[in-house]
């Protein structure tokens, strides 16, 4: 009886890890990010489609109202790699594509946001034009 049970967990265990590889390995479910364009007209049409999209990972932060960045938007469909919208102190807005998530976490986790965006984002990662 107990190497039926213990059996038993393994099982569900497997069936429960293979199930949750399975899905992230595929295209997540209810989500249309996957379907995005590789390459955008302008900046404008790739915020346009980026906000309209469906992604598995999405995260907002408020920074400032008087210097830029005022505000951060982050998106990602894998997980690993994602959109990074950020509005400016004059409201106009920059997309940025493929900022890792280690990169977005640092950024919303820091004490300095500003200082963090201007080297570590700004100055490293191209902007879509």
């Amino acid at each position: 009886m107990k190497y039926a049970i213990v059996i038993l967990c393994i099982v569900i265990s497997t069936c429960i890890h293979a199930q949750v590889e399975h899905n992230f390995e595929m295209e997540p479910s209810n989500t249309n990010c996957h379907e995005l364009p590789e390459k955008f007209n302008s900046p404008s049409q790739a915020i346009d489609a980026v906000e309209k999209s469906t992604f598995r990972f999405t995260q907002s932060i408020k920074i400032s109202r008087y210097h830029s960045p005022k505000a951060a938007f982050y998106y990602s469909c894998d997980g690993k790699t994602g959109y990074m919208i950020v509005t400016l102190k004059d409201d106009s807005r920059d997309i940025y594509k493929n900022i890792p998530q280690e990169v977005w976490d640092q950024f919303s986790n820091t004490n300095d946001p500003i200082g963090y965006y201007a080297s570590n984002i700004e100055k490293k990662y191209e902007s879509i034009q």
